[in-house]
């Protein structure tokens, strides 16, 4: 009885490393993706396509730094890393971690709300600040040290101070958020390290799609999102003039007007001047799913990939590559060019 209950054990683990054995030849292999939040929507739309080709996405959805912090800090493997601000990948990942980042869409700045929004029925592209400013509205965004929308929302809100020749943009931000400033005449200057939000006035969260289920609730009133996130939570926003809305190429040099320090990986302060919102990614050094991640990349320069980011309120790119691109993503290139 013992020998056939042996031999039953083995002959079950010999099945599955024969079923092992002929996933790994069919291409059945996983996709580890660390992403900024505002991509969720969009890579599990790719994960679906890929399961199709026999690979299984698993990702893992935070603020980009987060994202970054987790493979340059924590020494976490990850087979592909996306951020909502392609610089951080050069300033953070460069030289131990990655050689190359791809910059392939970009996005753009609103002021999201709900019905439930003080003042929903009042709020246009017009009155957004005087409305953000009156002492009964509450307003969000993603933690600036941790997320790109995060120190993006707070240059928004220096851009503004600067666009309409009014400090008390800034002043809320120090008030209500300890974010420090200071104004010369080359712009203005932020410092997020010292970040404490008061959570009556300005509230933070790690990413700013967490700023959602409390604005849907009525828990908070405005918050600053990515028009992407927005759009594919049905949720209403106002749409910022190009001078603030981080949206405009053309208009970088007005944008680097604002600068911003903030926690950075391994505890270290960098120093951000505000542009033009990119997307990027990289496979880092020590990927080991090299295969799936180029069929990841590959979907997401196709036109069915594309289509997908402006389905979700992403603005497609002509892809570009910082750095050391390895010859396979050359090719990919190639093939989409």
């Amino acid at each position: 009885m013992r020998r056939a209950v042996m031999a039953a054990v083995a002959l079950i683990i010999i099945s599955l490393g024969a079923v092992s054995l002929y996933m790994m030849q069919r291409g059945h292999r996983e996709l580890i993706i660390y992403h900024a939040g505002s991509m969720t929507d969009v890579v599990e739309s790719y994960a679906s396509i890929l399961k199709h080709e026999g690979i299984r996405v698993l990702n893992e959805p935070s603020g980009s730094v987060d994202a970054i912090r987790k493979v340059v800090d924590l020494g976490k493997r990850r087979d592909i890393v996306i951020s909502a601000d392609y610089r951080l990948i050069p300033a953070l990942m460069f030289e131990t971690h990655a050689n190359w980042c791809l910059k392939y869409a970009s996005n753009e700045m609103v002021i999201a709300y709900s019905s439930k929004s003080r003042y929903a029925g009042e709020i246009d592209g017009e009155n957004w600040l005087e409305i953000l400013l009156r002492d009964d509205v509450r307003v969000g965004f993603s933690d600036p040290n941790k997320d790109p929308c995060g120190y993006r929302a707070v240059m928004v809100l220096a851009l503004a101070s600067l666009h309409y020749d009014d400090d008390r943009p800034l002043r809320m931000l120090t008030e209500h958020a300890g974010i420090t400033y200071m104004a010369d005449e080359s712009g203005v200057h932020l410092d997020c390290t010292g970040l404490n939000p008061d959570s009556v006035k300005m509230f933070v969260r790690s990413k700013s799609v967490d700023l959602v289920a409390l604005v849907e609730a009525g828990m908070l009133d405005y918050a600053f999102e990515y028009k992407n996130v927005a759009v594919s939570r049905g949720l209403s926003y106002v749409e910022l003039p190009d001078e603030l809305n981080l949206a405009n190429p053309e208009l970088e040099d007005w944008y680097a007007k604002v600068s911003l320090k903030l926690v950075a990986t391994g505890g270290e302060t960098k120093t951000l001047k505000a542009s033009p919102i990119i997307y990027g990614l990289t496979v880092p050094l020590d990927a080991q799913h090299i295969d799936a991640a180029k069929k990841f990349i590959r979907l997401l320069l196709s036109d069915e990939g594309r289509s997908i980011l402006e389905e979700n309120g992403f603005r497609p790119i002509k892809a570009e590559v910082v750095g050391e691109a390895p010859r396979w993503l050359m090719e990919l290139l190639g093939e989409e060019s």
